[in-house]
């Protein structure tokens, strides 16, 4: 029997405001003191009156135009009624039928190769904001509850199902991740609870159903199997495997004849299995009506007078076009806004640090047009690899970096006209990363000696003791056995801790063995 897996992915995602959705309470769910960051209205306290936040609502736009998506004209709060400790009000207060935004789409690059692309497009239902719950703690037998969260402005997501596999679902949360913090609505840390996403994983046999405008419709009268929704998915590798189980263990069911209700089930990541968790109801089940203390709204008005920053893909695909990167190291100098601010600053400065160099021939313009495939494999491999990995060993982020993008643009001109060698870049690289200084690279090379070098004298003498101490291969060599030339160009490199120009070495060697 043929199965297809329909994936759906709801995020929610922890908005920066200074105070939290319907009352002037700190934004502050991190406070050390549990219920220090609370009032009457995020508590539920009879006859409390909730104000929205504009700064939420603003933010919330913002994610919808990101997205793509229309802004409606009117926009309202709803009731969603349903009974739970975390829940004060024994309601929430949320979007139901006319939420800010709907109807976007997200493109997802996956890179195969250095300059080889697939591109999935990802549509979005829906971006309605809403207010967090307060916080459960369980010990022992005993259930606490920190309202520190109670409240705080909540941006919710939904995609239509159009998700192919567990992968696309854990590329779209990792690439919207990066577009809410370029749009610096939420710093998004999953580790911390400030982006939730939840998966609705449903196997069906295959054939027997459509996906029309994102709504899943069954064919031939047939009734479809009950969506799963799967939640507990804390960082992007449990969305991956969270799925891939969740749909095996559908497909298990489906082959013993089994079926299973509609129902909300958790990750647990210490057996890498889902749980039930409870039954799940349907929108009638949350009897929703309009919140009767706060009036409709206008966000479309509010559209108008907000204006996006350039956004991640748009900006990887400019670093391909315009600084010649490839899609991989494009796409990696992007996931970091202040990563690819620090890239532009250093593709700036290395033509002007080129130009000064009288190994490099030409304008800035000249040299940045002519040269720009060679400056930007070079510049992506410092910056993508070499500076990145350093970075990652350390736990350091980019703005831990002192050196400033001239000095790291002035290292890899080094490399670019061989003043200096990779082995010795890469020394001169930690010590800049380790430093709290911003480090001159040619201070460095010159005071440790890791230049490459230039004196023909010397070079002549590393030459002559390599000969001399391979008389059989220089036997071989002059005999005609020319295939031994890159074995002495090795021997000088290792000699010489690789600091002569293997050009100048081999020229050396050539003159030396034939005369």
């Amino acid at each position: 029997m043929a199965y297809t897996t329909i994936i759906g992915m709801e995020v929610h995602v922890a908005l920066n405001t200074k105070t939290k959705m319907f009352c002037p309470c700190t934004n502050n769910p991190e406070s050390e003191e549990p219920n220090s960051q609370i009032c009457d209205v995020c508590t539920g306290q009879p006859g409390s009156l909730p104000t929205p936040n504009k700064e939420a609502i603003i933010s919330t736009i913002k994610v919808g135009k990101a997205l793509g998506c229309s802004i409606l004209p009117v926009s309202k709060f709803d009731r969603k009624q349903y009974f739970y400790p975390d829940l004060p009000k024994g309601y929430q207060i949320s979007q139901y039928d006319e939420p800010i935004a709907k109807n976007g789409k997200i493109e997802l690059q996956f890179i195969l190769e250095k300059n080889i692309r697939n591109t999935a497009i990802i549509g979005i239902e829906r971006v309605h904001l809403e207010e967090d719950t307060a916080k459960l703690t369980h010990k022992n037998d005993k259930t606490l509850v920190d309202f520190n969260r109670s409240g705080l402005p909540l941006v919710e997501i939904v995609t239509k199902p159009d998700f192919m596999s567990a992968t696309e679902a854990k590329k779209y949360c990792q690439e919207l991740q990066t577009l809410l913090r370029y749009l610096g609505v939420s710093d998004a840390h999953m580790e911390k609870g400030q982006m939730r996403c939840e998966a609705n994983i449903s196997v069906q046999t295959a054939g027997t159903f459509e996906i029309v405008d994102g709504v899943v419709k069954p064919l031939h009268n047939v009734a479809l199997n009950p969506k799963v929704e799967l939640k507990n998915l804390n960082s992007f590798k449990s969305v991956e495997r969270g799925i891939i189980f969740e749909t095996e263990r559908q497909i298990s069911l489906l082959e013993q004849n089994q079926t299973w209700t509609q129902q909300t089930r958790g990750w647990d990541e210490a057996k890498q299995e889902t749980v039930l968790q409870r039954k799940k109801g349907g929108a009638a089940d949350y009897r929703y009506f309009p919140e009767p203390d706060i009036p409709p709204f206008h966000p479309e008005n509010i559209a108008g007078t907000i204006s996006l920053p350039e956004l991640p893909l748009q900006k990887q695909k400019r670093f391909h076009s315009e600084y010649g990167f490839s899609y991989a190291d494009s796409h990696i100098l992007t996931q970091q806004k202040a990563l690819a601010n620090f890239t532009e600053s250093v593709m700036s400065e290395i033509t002007d640090w080129l130009h000064t160099m009288p190994e490099v021939k030409g304008s800035t313009e000249i040299i940045r047009e002519q040269k720009m495939q060679k400056i930007a494999r070079l510049t992506g491999t410092w910056l993508s690899n070499k500076l990145l990995g350093l970075l990652n060993e350390q736990k350091k982020s980019i703005e831990d970096f002192a050196v400033s993008p001239e000095n790291m643009a002035e290292l890899i001109a080094l490399i670019y006209t061989n003043k200096i060698n990779a082995m010795n870049a890469q020394k001169i690289l930690v010590q800049m990363v380790e430093s709290s200084n911003d480090l001159d690279p040619t201070h460095i090379m010159e005071e440790k000696g890791y230049g490459m070098v230039q004196d023909t004298q010397k070079i002549t003498e590393i030459v002559t003791d390599v000969i001399n101490t391979y008389p059989k291969q220089v036997a071989e060599y002059q005999s005609g056995k020319e295939a031994l030339l890159p074995f002495f160009i090795g021997m000088v490199m290792k000699a010489s801790e690789g600091t002569v120009d293997p050009k100048i070495a081999e020229e050396t060697l050539k003159n030396m063995l034939t005369n």
